[in-house]
């Protein structure tokens, strides 16, 4: 196992840097398992982020054990500090940020995506406070869950049974509740982890501001719980350095009646 925590940390990292630096190398047991061709971008407020390596974190899980390999990529600032690290979408939900919108600025391109990727980090992290910043005071946040009917529904002749069948409830959280919600469970995990494929972004060019809206397929695995589904987030980035989101909600599976949930479905944002 290689040891990472010999750095001399004021040469090379900013505080914020080195806080998530800290994160990480406790993140399981880790180490380098791909050094490809480092891919350099202009980042945000001139910084510069470097793609490329690849780590493998395991966790032991009583008698199993749980790996997952990361794209991790590195911010640096004008004093060539790292100033954050943060693991990668995945090829296919880069892809689509990177290439599919046309039309669009590289830096416009390159700050989604550098949101996204610090959003998945901060809850594999348990980054409660940077994820208890980026959501707006009054941000509308809703949650769907399968549950299971119970009743026994009577009919004209006769009795038929819907017991078992699956219905998706929708729970409604402000964000003090969510942010609670989301410290217990923290608490009550060992490990989190998160990955993004398919994504469709839009620009919301009606709204005041740079207001983006992010459909994308998530599959989160924890220590204790696991599940499949679609996150949708609007996000207001007309401050660069301080994006909010503004709505977030998610859904185990497409609603039969209205699809994903979208910028249409909310009004006045």
């Amino acid at each position: 196992t290689r040891k990472y925590t010999s750095v001399a940390a004021p040469d090379y990292f900013t505080l914020n840097g080195l806080d998530v630096y800290n994160k990480l190398i406790s993140y399981g047991a880790g180490r380098i398992v791909g050094e490809g061709e480092p891919v350099f971008f202009k980042g945000c407020n001139d910084c510069v982020v470097v793609r490329g390596l690849q780590m493998s974190f395991s966790f032991d899980i009583g008698k199993r054990k749980k790996t997952f390999v990361e794209d991790v990529a590195f911010t640096f600032n004008k004093e060539a500090k790292c100033d954050n690290i943060s693991f990668g979408l995945g090829t296919e939900a880069m892809h689509n940020i990177l290439v599919k919108p046309t039309g669009w600025k590289e830096e416009t391109r390159e700050m989604i995506l550098e949101f996204m990727e610090n959003y998945k980090t901060a809850f594999c992290l348990k980054r409660i406070d940077y994820i208890e910043s980026i959501f707006h005071d009054n941000a509308t946040i809703i949650v769907g869950n399968e549950a299971k009917v119970t009743t026994i529904a009577p009919m004209n002749e006769g009795r038929v049974t819907d017991v078992g069948q699956k219905i998706i409830k929708y729970n409604r959280y402000t964000k003090n509740e969510y942010i609670e919600k989301l410290r217990r469970a923290f608490r009550a995990k060992e490990f989190v982890n998160i990955r993004f494929t398919e994504n469709d972004i839009q620009w919301q060019e009606n709204a005041d501001g740079e207001i983006f809206s992010i459909q994308i397929a998530q599959d989160y695995c924890s220590s204790n719980y696991a599940d499949k589904g679609y996150l949708f987030l609007l996000v207001d980035m007309t401050d660069h350095n301080a994006p909010q989101i503004k709505i977030r909600t998610w859904q185990p599976e497409k609603d039969p009646e209205f699809g994903l949930y979208g910028p249409g479905h909310f009004y006045n944002f």
